[in-house]
Parts: structure tokens; sequence; C-alpha cells
């Protein structure tokens, strides 16, 4: 493999030639007989981030001399490493005719740390910058790239946190458990960490692709479906308008003082795959996910019942705190990947009326329901009063027919 020039490797790994003298002579670095290698870029870099996070380079070369750890596996930290460039900020953002401040304003969003105008780049901050320009010449207005960076921000740091959780529960903590030292399991575990983090990438890519096709379909139909009604070539049908659920475990506060956080937490996540998986076998999709309870969209109110009761139903059989429903139906209004309007806030609060293991659905619901299905019955419980909403709401308690 072919040396690094020690210019290069500075460069490359954003340090200054003091830091990597100090870590030299401490022997925390230690260039090969051949000099630096491609690997201690990532190898420097990390021992950077371990002093910026406050642990003294004394304490760094004792850990190293008494072998509580090694760098060997640093050249296995990612598995498409990113190194830092010459291009400076000012430069980047001039040749890309954008404004520093807008910039700023749209990394925010996308939860990036900002830039400064004499600042060295990373890899990654370049193909940001020029995707942003890019964005910008295709017609993309500054907030509208505010409010999706603002969504792939978010939904992107809920994954990589599950990716990082996942390897530490499933990989590191069975190692430390078997008796492990810190040096044997980060060494072992970093070739399972590229492996990992090679498939998270693809099925991340996978998925993304899928739902995007899903959604450009969706959107085409439902604009040729518009088109067709404009012209009275396509009479609209009450009971195909969607529906919302929000539901939640019962009692979930308290179960959470009785067994600990820990326990809890797992039942919640045990929840929101049951409803992720019965959600989609009835056409729906959770919206998002709550805490202890989930908001999902069907595509008609009898869906969204039977998707409700099978919810209540199998959470009893996997042993889980009683769910309670409450299900509207009507128009909603999408925004970045979420759901807005009357039908949702109502969904909201007849799901807040609902008692353990049930299922409360709006007059609405029941009559489009029972257009479209005969395997329901529905219990009237009589109109009640709800915040927000003038007009006093009648509900009914939904369950199987028979």
């Amino acid at each position: 493999m072919e040396a690094l020039p020690r210019e290069k490797l500075l460069v490359l790994a954003g340090c200054d030639d003091a830091s990597l003298g100090d870590f030299e002579r401490l022997r925390i670095i230690v260039p090969g007989d051949a000099g630096y290698q491609p690997s201690d870029v990532s190898r420097l870099r990390l021992i950077l981030a371990l002093r910026d996070a406050g642990i003294g380079l004394d304490v760094l070369a004792e850990g190293l001399k008494r072998q509580i750890f090694s760098f060997e596996f640093a050249s296995q930290l990612m598995f498409e490493p990113v190194a830092m460039t010459e291009a400076t900020v000012s430069a980047e953002v001039t040749a890309e005719h954008l404004d520093l401040d807008a910039l700023n304003a749209l990394r925010a969003n996308a939860s990036l740390p900002l830039l400064e105008a004499d600042q060295l780049l990373r890899e990654d901050d370049v193909e940001f910058i020029r995707l942003v320009a890019e964005c910008t010449q295709l017609g993309a207005s500054a907030a509208g790239m505010e409010r999706v960076l603002r969504v792939f921000g978010h939904s992107v740091r809920r994954c990589v946190d599950t990716m990082r959780d996942l390897f530490r529960g499933e990989v590191e903590e069975p190692m430390l458990n078997a008796g492990l030292s810190y040096h044997k399991l980060l060494e072992i575990s970093a070739a399972k960490r590229l492996a990992l983090q090679r498939i998270g990438f693809r099925i991340l890519f996978v998925l993304q692709r899928r739902m995007l096709e899903e959604a450009v379909f969706d959107n085409i139909v439902g604009r040729l479906q518009d088109a067709l009604r404009e012209h009275g070539l396509e009479p609209g049908d009450e009971a195909s308008l969607p529906a919302v659920a929000f539901a939640d475990l019962s009692g979930f506060t308290g179960l959470t003082q009785e067994i600990g956080d820990a326990p809890a937490a797992e039942k919640a996540a045990r929840f929101e795959a049951i409803a992720q998986r019965l959600s989609r076998r009835f056409d729906g999709r959770i919206i998002k996910p709550l805490g202890d309870g989930v908001m999902m969209l069907f595509p008609d109110a009898a869906s969204a019942v039977e998707a409700s009761i099978s919810l209540v139903e199998q959470s009893r059989t996997d042993e889980l705190p009683p769910v309670r429903v409450g299900v509207a139906t009507g128009q909603v209004v999408p925004r970045d990947g979420d759901i807005f309007g009357r039908t949702v806030n109502l969904a909201a609060r007849v799901s807040a009326l609902a008692g353990p293991s049930q299922t409360l659905v709006c007059f609405n619901t029941r009559a489009a329901a029972e257009v479209s299905t005969r395997k329901l019955s529905f219990q009237d419980l009589g109109a009640v009063s709800l915040k927000g909403f003038r007009d006093s709401v009648h509900l009914f308690a939904a369950q199987r027919a028979g």
C-alpha cells in the first residue's frame, strides 16, 4: 500500500502539525517503517475526537501502554470513511453562487453543524453544498429545502441512532458479558461494524427507493382521479375517504413506574412493531410513533377499524398493556410526511376518551365502514362534547360482528 506524505495526512485528517507531533512523542500514533498509511487518517481523526471529548493525552498514552485498548481497529470505523479536503467554505460557497447564512439555515434544519467562512470542508460538506446549489438551480425554494431537510435530518438521526443501539446491544454487550476485554471487543467487533454498516446503508436505500416509488404512483393516481372528478367522469365516494387512527397503551406512565423505564420501553417498541405490521396488512401505514402510541393513516374507514380491532386483540395476545384506539374519517392535509387537519384532531380527541381495549369511532367512520363491510358492529354511546369542536360528536364502540 502506498505511503501517505505527512502533509497529506494532516489535510485529510484535519490535524495541525503540532498536534501530530504531540501524538507521536507520546506514541499515541506511530508511523510504520514505510511512513504513514491511508488507515492513519481514520486513526488520527479518532484520536482528535477523543482529545476534543476531554480525554487527556497522557491518559490516552497510559491506556495504550497498559494495553487497555489499541487503535488498530480504527481503520474499520466506517464503511465509507469521510476525509477532510483543502476546500474552504468561502471558496466553495462563492463558486456555487450561494449565501453562507442561507446555507447555514439549511444545515441547521438538517441538524448539521454550522460553517464558518475560513473553515476547511469535509468531503461530504462539499457534496452537500453542491447538491444545495443544484436544487436551487432547479427552482427549489429555501423554505421548501428547509422543510425537506428538517424531516430528513430527524428521520436519518433516528435511523443511525437505532443502528448504533442495535450494534451495542446485539454485538458489543454479549461480548462484554462473556468477559471479553475492551481491547479485544474493539478489535473483534470492527469487522462486524463495517459489515452491518454496509447492510444498513443498503437497506435504507432499498426502502427509500421502494417507498418513493409508492409515493410517486400514489401522487400521480391522486392527480388523475382529481382530473377525472373535475370533469364529472368519476363521482365522489364518501366511503373511500381516508381514516386516521390514534392508538396507545393504557396506563403506560404507571407501567413505567412499576417495571422501570427500560422494560416499559421494550413493551412500547413491541407495540409499535405490531402496529406497523397490522397497519400494512390493512393497506395503511404509521405516520409517526408517539412514544407509547402511534398515529396511523388508512385509505378508508373499514380498513382503519378492522386494523384497530386487530391491534387491540394482538396486543392482548402478546401480553402488552390494554390498547385504546380512536378513529375518525375525512380529508387530511399532508405536509412533510405528516398529516394535519380536523380529521386528525378529531381522532386524537376520540382516542383520549377510549377505555382499555376499546376502539371508539365517530359517526361518519361508522357510516363509511358499514357501507364497505359487514364484519363489524357498532355500539351507540351517544353524543359527547370534545375540546376544540363546536358541535357534539356522536361516538360508537366498534367490535367484530357476532
